[in-house]
């Protein structure tokens, strides 16, 4: 049987992919393609009719059979791009989401707070994929960070990550819930992207989040505020005065967050940072100074 053109490829993986109730079936398609023949999007048009090899065509088979099951294109392929830096990622860890850049936007301007050429110390908590620590290392390079999981494989695949990317020798990875592997280190700014997801929306999760992300880093206890709350009462025995405590957020909970901080009594000048789409997703408190 004759193999299949790249067109054609693409116009059956389309079709299978709609069918299963996939959101977003070209983009998908065309990530997968492009992936396989490792060439880029716009090279696919260049030569539409260049037949795949036998190899080519059962791997993409294979590839496309996946995302029908609803497994995340990112997981198929074993990576994803963030902030123009290359992530590998397994069930093992979130796939990290383009909204994630505002918080690393927030912390490149508070980080320029703190003047001198000296080396200033971040602290990176439920660190995942180490997305945001090697992003944060990579574009703010006199800073160290020490970043925190509770999952020994989350930590290998950030390990992994931070070589892959250069900045190895800039963070030290650290097994343990939130702050308690950090014996007592003070850091200038403490960024976090914490669970955050209620009881009530992990029963409504899409298929790709539900089935193939790690709950753990998902669940933020029942009305998605269980880390924020112990990351108030506990980030000013960790932050130096003057530093900042930044955190992603998710969908309407900019008020609760708010008003936690507040009743701490440690922080000053919060501030909310919406995303591409209007939503407040950053918010940013200065520790008390003294």
């Amino acid at each position: 049987m004759k193999n299949p053109t790249v067109r054609e490829a693409l116009k059956g993986a389309v079709e299978k992919l709609g069918d299963a109730g996939v959101d977003s079936p070209v983009q998908d398609a065309e990530f997968l393609i492009t992936h396989l023949l490792k060439v880029k999007r716009h090279e696919l048009f260049l030569n539409p009719e260049r037949a795949l090899t036998d190899a080519e065509a059962a791997r993409f088979a294979s590839f496309i059979e996946r995302r029908g099951r609803r497994e995340p294109a990112q997981l198929i392929t074993g990576e994803c791009e963030f902030r123009g830096l290359t992530f590998r990622v397994t069930g093992d860890v979130l796939i990290p989401r383009p909204e994630t850049e505002i918080l690393i936007d927030e912390a490149l301007e508070k980080a320029a707070a703190f003047d001198g050429a000296a080396p200033h110390c971040a602290i990176d908590l439920c660190t995942g994929s180490g997305c945001i620590a090697v992003t944060f290392a990579k574009e703010a390079p006199r800073w160290h960070i020490c970043a925190t999981d509770i999952s020994p494989a989350a930590l290998k695949i950030a390990s992994g990550n931070a070589e892959a990317n250069g900045v190895a020798e800039k963070i030290k990875f650290l097994e343990g819930d939130l702050f308690a592997p950090l014996n007592g280190i003070k850091a200038g700014l403490i960024l976090s992207n914490p669970p955050y997801i209620t009881a009530a929306d992990m029963k409504q999760l899409d298929p790709e989040v539900a089935l193939w992300e790690p709950a753990g880093a998902l669940y933020g206890g029942e009305d998605g505020l269980d880390f924020y709350r112990r990351i108030a009462a506990e980030a000013q025995n960790h932050l130096m005065p003057g530093g900042f405590l930044i955190m992603e957020l998710g969908w309407g909970q900019a008020g609760a967050v708010r008003e936690l901080l507040e009743n701490e009594g440690h922080f000053t000048d919060i501030t909310i940072r919406k995303d591409y789409a209007g939503i407040e997703r950053v918010v940013a408190a200065k520790s008390v100074a003294g």
